[in-house]
């Protein structure tokens, strides 16, 4: 009975973790596992290098590059926020159709310098919000 409980619980585990689990490739990297990678989903890392633009669908397109490599993408998911634009780094989640990324989500680095930016905005000064200090940039 004990046996059975841990078989059970062990495949619970190991069919958690492998189906959780999303790789993380730069461009340079998925162009070149392209064939490897198949239809899998996975995150990839590059600069936006081309003006995204909306297509006939409503799908936004465009290019990121990683090491001078670049990969064609087609985001059909929640549109990315207003930071998203030429010359940020993304991270895109998708999967490879042939010769395009497919993506479902697009994740933007943000700003670190939002508190300088924006001094005027009540409670933010040059201690942080609310007059306390402000806090590491890098985190958050």
């Amino acid at each position: 009975m004990i046996g059975a409980v841990v078989l059970v619980l062990g495949f619970v585990l190991f069919q958690a973790l492998t189906s959780a689990r999303v790789f993380f490739r730069n461009v340079d990297e998925a162009v070149a596992e392209r064939a490897e990678l198949g239809d899998q989903t996975f995150r990839m890392q590059g600069v936006v290098v081309s003006e995204p633009a909306e297509d006939n669908r409503g799908a936004i397109t465009f290019a990121i590059a990683f090491n001078d490599v670049e990969a064609e993408i087609v985001h059909v998911g929640e549109e990315p926020s207003d930071l998203f634009e030429l010359g940020m780094p993304v991270v895109v989640e998708g999967h490879w159709q042939g010769d395009l990324f497919t993506s479902q989500q697009i994740l933007v680095k943000h700003s670190e310098s939002y508190v300088a930016d924006n001094e005027e905005r009540p409670g933010v000064g040059e201690n942080g919000v609310d007059g306390e200090p402000a806090s590491d940039p890098g985190v958050g």
